[in-house]
């Protein structure tokens, strides 16, 4: 789930009222959070040594209560810990003072625990943790002076050390852009309280937030209807209970079937990898209508796709009531020829079913916007962000692209998967939801065809519309994601991923797939 400021604030205070809980007490779970963290992301290391850069507020003091719970572990007695207070000349919270205090009064018992003020001439050795805990998710404005040359300090030891961020890195903002020229902690990891930050899942601070852990640590939410999250994630609990199992009496007809309107002379192989998707995905039977060139070789590729070859060398008509099927996606490898736009124009106005366009069909709309009005409600779109720019026009930063998704989505009454890493998907009533599979290695050619496939299936097998979105996105990213375990991301190709299909849903039921 993905929350505002805002809202992390209020369920902290309901959580605090609910259990009840003293704010130091939840800081002292938080910690401990951390901790097993950060043990755990560190036990490689023979020789442990940890310097945690603590601010004088309430993520200060979760850093503090961090490195007396580090010194005061079970054979962590040849490990330093080294705590820098970067407090300036702020007045320190409460919760942070009496943090502080704890962990002072350990000095005397623990001499391989240190505490400094901050200073540029401080010496951090490689190979150390480092632990950023300066600023929290409240922070609002640019660091300037102290503090920017505390962060510009940690940033500078970024090739020897690991950096990992308490919540948020130190200078980013959570709920609104971040400028590029801020300073900002570039973490390896942020270690994150309960809740995504929006900020965190948008590309624009990739190399400020790293990897993203997102720790438990028993924040509870209002039970009412009026609270509603930024976001959602698309999870593995989300996708079990969306997922129908096989039945013993399921057949062909039942499995659904689907049209795929796809490929080209010079564009062949999206038809194929789209139409294997669909296969893999437990679709009963799919039906490409492509050209004759590009039916020959689907032939050869794929024998268990039934042909419906176009009378032209392009997409140029079609007969839907021939064909009888229960999905249709349109656009892999398309092209975009006279005939070919008007054949989109006409299936627009011909089908009142939800359909699926991607690729070259999302650019035909986009050279001709007053068709999106026509578009059947609930289809889904697949764009990727320069085919969502054509359609919707240029973003100032990521964070105005979120927005123009969820005004397109509402607008025209379709549901908008905006692909790349953590996919938004945006639906018609406002909501949005944020993809937690998949990896860069799957920013190749034909990927996005395999995910047209793979939603292809799940429509055809009678899947609501959102929840084939939602499914096919999911076990989209976790099939690339098997694909990478098994030999690299570097090495992914789009077919790997529908050749991973089948692990993907086994990770759904449970089933164990042998590699």
């Amino acid at each position: 789930m993905v929350l505002s400021v805002t809202q992390i604030r209020d369920s902290e205070q309901f959580t605090m009222q609910s259990e009840p809980i003293a704010p130091i007490d939840l800081m002292e779970r938080a910690a401990n959070a951390l901790f097993c963290e950060i043990k755990k992301l560190s036990e490689h290391l023979p020789y442990k040594k940890y310097m945690i850069f603590c601010g004088a507020g309430n993520n200060g003091g979760d850093g503090l209560a961090l490195a007396r719970l580090l010194t005061t572990a079970e054979f962590s007695e040849n490990d330093d810990v080294t705590v820098v207070k970067c407090f300036g000349t702020a007045r320190l919270s409460q919760d942070c003072q009496t943090n502080l205090q704890r962990i002072e009064n350990l000095l005397p018992q623990y001499p391989n625990l240190k505490i400094e003020d901050f200073s540029p001439n401080l010496v951090i050795e490689a190979g150390a943790v480092v632990v950023d805990s300066v600023f929290g998710i409240g922070l609002s404005r640019p660091l300037t002076g102290y503090f920017a040359e505390i962060v510009k300090f940690i940033n500078k030891h970024k090739r020897t050390n690991s950096i990992f961020s308490v919540d948020v890195p130190s200078g980013l903002f959570t709920d609104v852009p971040t400028p590029s020229v801020n300073v900002v902690v570039e973490a390896d990891r942020t270690l994150t309280f309960q809740f995504q930050k929006l900020s965190y899942l948008l590309p624009e601070n990739s190399k400020r937030v790293g990897e993203v852990t997102v720790l438990d640590i028993g924040l509870r939410l209002p039970d009412n209807d009026s609270f509603r999250p930024i976001a959602k994630m698309i999870d593995l609990d989300l996708v079990r209970k969306l997922y129908r199992p096989a039945q013993k009496f399921d057949h062909k007809g039942s499995n659904g079937f689907g049209l795929l309107i796809a490929g080209s002379e010079l564009m062949p192989g999206a038809a194929v990898l789209a139409a294997e998707a669909a296969m893999r995905s437990g679709i009963g039977k799919v039906i490409v209508h492509t050209t004759a060139r590009a039916a020959n070789v689907l032939a050869c590729r794929l024998p268990e796709a039934l042909l419906d070859i176009d009378a032209n060398d392009c997409f140029s008509d079609i007969s839907l009531e021939k064909l009888n099927v229960n999905a249709v996606a349109v656009g892999p490898g398309l092209g975009k020829s006279p005939k070919t736009v008007n054949a989109v124009k006409n299936l627009l106005n011909e089908l009142h079913s939800p359909l699926i366009i991607d690729a070259d069909a999302l650019n035909i709309l986009a050279e001709n916007k007053t068709w999106l009005a026509y578009l059947p409600e609930n289809s889904i779109l697949t764009p990727h962000f320069k085919e969502f720019e054509r359609l919707a026009g240029k973003s100032r930063d990521d964070f105005d692209r979120i927005e123009k998704l969820k005004e397109f989505s509402q607008k025209y009454g379709v549901i908008v998967i905006l692909k790349g890493a953590n996919s938004a998907v945006a639906f018609p009533d406002g909501r949005l939801l944020f993809n937690t599979t998949g990896n860069p290695g799957m920013a190749t050619a034909g990927a996005g065809d395999v995910l047209t496939g793979v939603l292809l299936a799940c429509m055809a097998k009678g899947y609501p519309t959102e929840h084939a979105a939602l499914l096919a996105v999911w076990l989209h990213g976790r099939a690339g994601d098997f694909a990478a375990e098994k030999s690299s991301q570097e090495s992914l190709i789009a077919s790997d991923i529908s050749n991973n299909l089948g692990s993907a849903f086994a990770k759904i039921t449970g089933n164990r797939i042998a590699y």
